[in-house]
């Protein structure tokens, strides 16, 4: 798991995380473009969230992880899909993923109101 060293929170719980129970499976059958966008997101200081694949696997990096608070969704999203992670919004954000991943257009809201789940 090359892709995740580092002294990062999350590179270390993304080398420590069971994947064999995650849809993705164990990262050595992992997809080069997943491990190298992986890479680009661990060892970025700039907040980065990942989706992966059609459930959405979440993945994010330590900049990000603020925007998850304190005892809302970090860590237990690691390797979830966002189905499950964001219930509270996914009638929000569904559609807009949908709009990126089947018809190829991009989306921008600029000051979106979308009440996450962070701090209770």
């Amino acid at each position: 798991m090359q892709f995740a060293s580092g002294d990062g929170e999350m590179s270390k719980l993304t080398r420590e995380k069971d994947w064999t129970a995650t849809a993705l499976g164990p990262p050595s059958s992992w997809p080069k473009s997943l491990r190298t966008a992986l890479s680009i997101v661990l060892h970025s200081k700039f907040p980065m969230f990942l989706w992966w694949g059609p459930e959405l696997i979440c993945f994010y990096n330590d900049a990000y992880r603020p925007s998850l608070g304190n005892d809302g969704k970090h860590p237990h999203i690691l390797g979830m899909p966002a189905k499950q992670a964001w219930p509270e919004i996914w009638d929000i954000i569904k559609p807009l993923i949908d709009s990126v991943t089947e018809k190829k257009e991009a989306v921008w809201f600029e000051d979106m109101l979308v009440p996450i789940y962070r701090n209770g």
